[in-house]
């Protein structure tokens, strides 16, 4: 494989992105793609140290390949203490009691939509199934009005694929979303709820020093990225459990396997491929000068196949034990909502092969999501047999 096909960027679209990722991780673990002016870091230990010392890698500037950076902070895209005081605030939000309550309503949820899927016959389970699921609940727990959820869809798909739209479009997606939001927050003041945006608010007035663009900057992350990531673990679920029918039908008839089986299937095809970082000094890494001011992306897809981590890594093994995947990143950054996540992933795969053991993906009609970051789909049409 020559050095000129060595971008991984556009491989986040391919049927099967791993055969570069290997070559990057085995033989260029540090890289530079001159065309785009960006480093890629793909070894696992060396992701890890990165997304440990935020001093070396901020997330200031931004956390994609394309620079694209929201108006208002979010916990991705700033370094402590900062990220000290509004993390402090969301974990009292996300508690574990709050997050556990949610599993039956989760459940719930999911059976709604399932009751909605025919028995038998062809159908897009992206339109029906993964891609409201995640949705409604976010929705829920922020306290969204139900009939305004499609708004912060199609909002929220056009910030997450900033790449794809022009700067007009995505500012007006900004401000359709800023602007309901604020009049959400003038509205919790007057009168709170028992939803995240008025627990949040509670927060802030209590001394977590929340501004007004903190709680904007967190709801996006937790209506765009708390969304569209499960969206895709789920569809991508699918996929690889009609690829490994064996598997399928393990799960199919002892569901207690689908913990572990779902932590496979966020370490094999992981939704967020990667992330980036701005060095804020010279560093050298794996023999290479990464100068003061390069913009580093993080292949967590790549680190999440690394052979010195991962026994038979390329093996997808629903029982795989230890399985400490990076999915979710690591350190200060992990991820907020990843119990949230994982619960969502759980139910939401268990109810659908309850419903449909049967299933075949139409892998010739698959259409991927345009994405730099986030690896997953924009329809998945199914046979229900």
């Amino acid at each position: 494989m020559t050095e000129a096909l060595l971008d991984p960027i556009p491989q986040v679209v391919a049927e099967d992105p791993h055969d570069l990722y290997r070559e990057l991780r085995e033989n260029h673990p540090v890289y530079y793609v001159e065309e785009r002016d960006l480093w890629i870091v793909s070894r696992y230990e060396d992701i890890q140290q990165m997304v440990k010392d935020p001093e070396t890698w901020t997330s200031q500037r931004g956390v994609t390949p394309n620079e694209y950076q929201p108006d208002n902070p979010s916990l991705i895209t700033i370094d402590p203490p900062h990220h000290t005081v509004m993390r402090h605030s969301v974990n009292r939000a996300f508690t574990p009691r709050r997050i556990d309550a949610m599993s039956g309503r989760i459940r719930a949820m999911a059976r709604e939509l399932i009751a909605g899927l025919p028995e038998k016959g062809e159908i897009d389970i992206f339109d029906r199934y993964t891609d409201p699921l995640p949705i409604n609940v976010m929705g829920e727990l922020l306290g969204v009005d139900p009939a305004l959820r499609p708004m912060f869809k199609r909002c929220g798909d056009t910030i997450v694929y900033s790449g794809q739209h022009d700067q007009e479009t995505i500012r007006k997606a900004e401000e359709e979303l800023t602007g309901y939001l604020a009049e959400t927050f003038a509205l919790r003041r007057k009168e709170p709820r028992n939803d995240l945006i008025s627990v949040l608010m509670t927060a802030s007035e209590e001394g977590d020093a929340l501004s007004e663009g903190d709680l904007l900057g967190l709801c996006f992350l937790l209506l765009v990225a708390g969304t569209e990531t499960t969206t895709s673990a789920l569809g991508n679920a699918i996929l690889l459990l009609d690829q490994h029918s064996e598997a399928r039908a393990r799960l199919v008839a002892d569901p207690s396997l689908i913990p572990a089986a779902c932590e496979e299937i966020l370490r094999y095809d992981s939704p967020v491929q990667g992330l980036s970082r701005v060095a804020t000094r010279d560093v050298t890494l794996q023999g290479k000068e990464i100068p003061k001011g390069a913009r580093v992306h993080m292949l967590y897809a790549a680190a999440n196949r690394d052979p010195r981590v991962f026994d038979d890594a390329d093996t997808f093994d629903i029982t795989r034990s230890p399985n400490h995947h990076l999915a979710f990143s690591y350190g200060i950054h992990f991820c907020l909502g990843a119990s949230l996540a994982r619960i969502e992933l759980q139910v939401g795969l268990s109810e659908f092969l309850a419903h449909a053991p049967n299933y075949r993906v139409k892998r010739e009609a698959l259409v991927r999501l345009p994405s730099d970051t986030n690896r997953g789909f924009a329809s998945i049409p199914i046979e229900i047999t």
